[in-house]
C-alpha cells in the first residue's frame, strides 16, 4: 500500500542525518586505533546502514528511483559540509563528536515521528530507535569516561 508522498517527504531530513552519521562513523572506524572504539563505531555504522536500507525500501514503494537519487545527492552535499566543518576545527574528540551527531540524529527522529502517520513506516523507525538505545548508552559512556 502506498502512502501519501508527503509522508515520505517528512523523511528527508532524517534520511540525510542518518546518511551523514553513517559516513562519519565510517571515517571514525578508519581513523581510530583503539579496538573498543572501532567495535563501537562499527556497530553504529552498521545500524545506520541497516536503517538506510529500510528507509530506501519505504521510499521506493512511495516514490521512484529518481527521487531516491536526488536524496542521495543532497546527502553527499551534507557530508561535504560536515567534512569542511571537521577540517576547520582541530583536536576534536571523536567520542564527543559522535555523541553530538547521535543527539542530532535523535532530534530528527523525534521530529519525523511527530509528522508521520503511516503505521509500517513508524514501526520501522521505532524499532530502529529502540535497537539504537544500547549503542547510544555505550557512546555516552565512552565519551564520558574513556576518551
Amino acid at each position: 500500500m502506498l502512502w501519501k508522498p508527503s509522508e515520505v517527504d517528512y523523511l528527508e531530513n532524517y534520511y540525510i542525518a542518518n546518511y551523514t552519521a553513517a559516513m562519519y562513523y565510517k571515517h571514525a572506524i578508519l581513523t581510530t586505533t583503539k579496538p573498543y572504539l572501532k567495535r563501537l563505531f562499527k556497530s553504529l555504522y552498521n545500524h545506520k546502514k541497516t536503517l538506510k536500507q529500510d528507509l530506501d525500501k519505504h521510499i521506493l514503494e512511495a516514490k521512484d528511483q529518481e527521487y531516491l537519487d536526488q536524496l542521495l545527492i543532497k546527502c553527499k552535499k551534507e557530508v561535504l559540509k560536515m567534512q569542511k566543518k571537521l577540517n576547520t576545527t582541530s583536536n576534536l574528540n571523536k567520542g564527543r563528536i559522535c555523541t553530538e551527531i547521535e543527539n542530532y540524529f535523535i532530534k530528527h527522529l523525534k521530529d519525523t515521528l511527530k509528522l508521520l502517520t503511516d503505521g509500517s513506516l513508524r514501526n520501522t523507525l521505532l524499532s530502529h530507535k529502540h535497537s539504537s538505545k544500547a549503542l547510544k548508552n555505550q557512546l555516552n559512556t565512552v565519551s564520558k569516561y574513556l576518551i
